[in-house]
């Protein structure tokens, strides 16, 4: 089979990184996009010297468009392109199966996907190819939908280099309202307490505050959609959390039930997966104070190559007019962790390890 060319309705930063990284593996792309300039950034961004003749078919149709815009995207597409396999990238998943239903034959030839991947910001500007690498994309495939263009949608998930993962749009939807969109609703409403809250106390925002908002950031056009549209299952977990909230405010007033209310989260916490969907993982930190002078962070990098131990993360922590900064290095294995820990102080690294 393989895919050979893709048509990408919607140049905003899903469209355009599916665009980039397809482009990557030698595949043909078209951008287009209702907002021509968009369109035309993105297409110079991802294939700028194609040229496609107006009968040309496409493998896959990616419908990256708001939800609102895919009825009318597919009754000009369908007609355009009468072979091609159909996918969308929405995080809702029933109401897009049920509108494909409304154009004969077309379930056959439509996959309901989501790339759980994204940024904070925006546009094909912000584009990246390898923004889907590792990610889970989940498939929602329709009762009609044929052996080829589920292979297709594989196919092209693969390509993005995300991990494919079947589901039900019904039980896409059920866990996108614990996972992500009750999470944007509670994130919006805490940052919105600030909008009545004392001037002065905005000063005293710490870094936990800002972590927890993150997501209240997010585009409200495209979310007032996401949220309308699985409002059943938002208001379920939102139902939920209510009660428990009631549960904690009534509770808290006792130490020991106020400590559990941390711990409980402590274990939720811990249920979160590792990297790229895997077990969540413990890990190890090595800190090693640098000082602030050029080319250190560059011979720890070399130091940790020489050593031949896989670094998982990096952070770095550096106080302006500090003459001192932190690098911490995360790492899996316990041993390899010794192992590096002995081998950068033989290199004259303070280091120290600890588990958190």
């Amino acid at each position: 089979m393989g895919i050979s060319s893709v048509k990408i309705i919607g140049s905003g930063l899903i469209g355009t990184s599916i665009g980039l990284a397809l482009s990557s593996k030698n595949i043909q792309v078209l951008m287009d996009d209702v907002d021509a300039s968009a369109a035309s950034l993105a297409q110079s961004l991802v294939d700028p010297d194609r040229v496609f003749v107006a009968e040309h078919t496409f493998d896959v149709v990616v419908v990256a468009t708001p939800p609102s815009a895919f009825a009318e995207v597919l009754s000009r597409e369908v007609l355009l392109n009468p072979l091609s396999t159909f996918v969308d990238i929405f995080s809702i998943k029933t109401k897009p199966e049920v509108e494909v239903e409304a154009f004969e034959g077309l379930s056959r030839r439509f996959v309901g996907t989501h790339p759980m991947a994204g940024r904070e910001v925006s546009g094909p500007q912000s584009a990246r190819g390898d923004l889907f690498v590792g990610r889970t994309w989940i498939l929602c495939p329709t009762i009609a939908s044929s052996e080829q263009s589920k292979q297709i949608a594989h196919e092209l998930v693969q390509l993005c280099q995300g991990l494919p993962l079947e589901m039900s749009a019904g039980e896409h939807d059920r866990a996108m309202a614990l996972v992500s969109h009750a999470p944007q609703v509670i994130a919006s409403v805490i940052s919105a307490q600030l909008i009545e809250a004392e001037e002065t106390w905005r000063n005293l925002i710490g870094q936990g505050f800002k972590d927890l908002t993150r997501i209240a950031d997010s585009d409200a056009s495209l979310w007032k959609e996401i949220l309308s549209e699985n409002s059943e299952n938002i208001s379920k977990v939102i139902k939920d959390i209510r009660l428990e909230l009631e549960r904690v405010e009534a509770e808290i007033v006792d130490p020991q039930r106020a400590r559990k209310v941390i711990e409980r989260g402590n274990s939720g916490r811990e249920l979160i997966p590792g990297k790229h969907g895997t077990s969540p993982r413990t890990y190890i930190y090595l800190h090693i104070v640098i000082d602030d002078r050029a080319g250190q962070l560059a011979a720890i990098f070399n130091d940790c190559a020489a050593a031949d131990v896989n670094i998982e993360d990096v952070s770095i922590e550096h106080t302006p007019r500090q003459n001192t900064g932190l690098v911490t290095l995360s790492i899996l294995e316990p041993r390899q962790s010794e192992f590096l820990k002995e081998f950068l102080i033989s290199r004259g690294w303070k280091v120290h390890l600890t588990s958190k």
